[in-house]
């Protein structure tokens, strides 16, 4: 196993016998600017690369079961990473603040997304969620500023606190039937967003989950028994239609877009 980390490495090929990348074994080595992984690793531990700020691309091979906690985390250069399928875990905040990033593939392999683990991303402009995630962590994309369409997989059943808050570019979100809870702030400060629909599933919707888009104008909620949190759109001035399915009515929702006096 490595042990010792070079600050003035540029490269590193990683020799097939290490099977595991020790906790933050090259951590700050900012002239690192390329890696290369063996197939047979099993693990890139703890801030194993964080702080890289010159590396540019990765490629994870499928014999890696997790991707560790802050593993690339501030790796400003990163541009492009390449998971493959049999990754199973991205871990919390194992690429926030890649500020360079712009594409994901996750692989069907991948069950979990931790928290904060694209967070910062800010040039992320398109990713895709398998259907084997069931759950999209506490600000898994937040402040993906660069991010323009999201669709969210049949298999998510709850979006977790800010998930995608402040991700302004954001303009489409597709939610399926399945997920049953939007938490709080989850889309919170997206000001492009025009419209939303909220599956039939969504049994609440938690307190600030769509507040500040500022852009936002037509929501339609499709779930009659739904609980809608008394701030959830607070400062969404730009609502002027909100459809309501059979059994709900203005009355019961109506303080709920107090911030909205456009309402038709």
């Amino acid at each position: 196993m490595i042990s010792s980390a070079f600050t003035q490495l540029t490269s590193i090929v990683i020799p097939e016998s290490v099977k595991e990348m020790k906790d933050e074994i090259f951590k700050d080595c900012i002239s690192l600017k390329s890696v290369t992984f063996p197939e047979g690793i099993k693990n890139i531990g703890f801030s194993a690369f964080s702080g890289c700020t010159s590396l540019r691309s990765v490629n994870i091979p499928g014999s890696v079961d997790k991707i560790g906690r802050n593993a690339f985390l501030n790796c400003e250069s990163l541009q492009s990473v390449g998971i493959s399928e049999g990754v199973t875990e991205i871990c919390n905040d194992a690429f926030r603040g890649c500020t360079s990033l712009k594409s994901v593939t996750i692989p069907e392999s991948v069950t979990a997304i931790g928290n904060d683990a694209f967070r910062y991303c800010s040039s992320l402009q398109n990713i895709t969620i398998p259907e084997s995630v069931t759950e999209i962590s506490s600000s898994a994309f937040e402040r993906c500023t660069s991010l323009h369409n999201i669709t969210i997989p049949e298999s998510v059943i709850e979006i977790g606190n800010d998930a995608f808050s402040g991700c302004t570019s954001l303009q489409c979100i597709t939610m399926p039937e399945g997920v049953t809870k939007i938490g709080i702030c989850s889309f919170s400060g997206c000001s492009s967003l025009k419209s939303i629909t909220i599956p039939e599933s969504v049994t609440e919707i938690d307190e600030y989950a769509f507040s500040r888009c500022t852009s936002l104008q037509t929501v339609t909620i499709l779930n009659p028994m739904i609980k809608i949190n008394i701030r959830a759109f607070s400062g969404c001035k730009a609502i002027t239609q909100v459809k309501l399915p059979k059994g709900l009515t203005w009355s019961k929702v109506k303080n709920k877009f107090a911030d909205s006096p456009s309402i038709s």
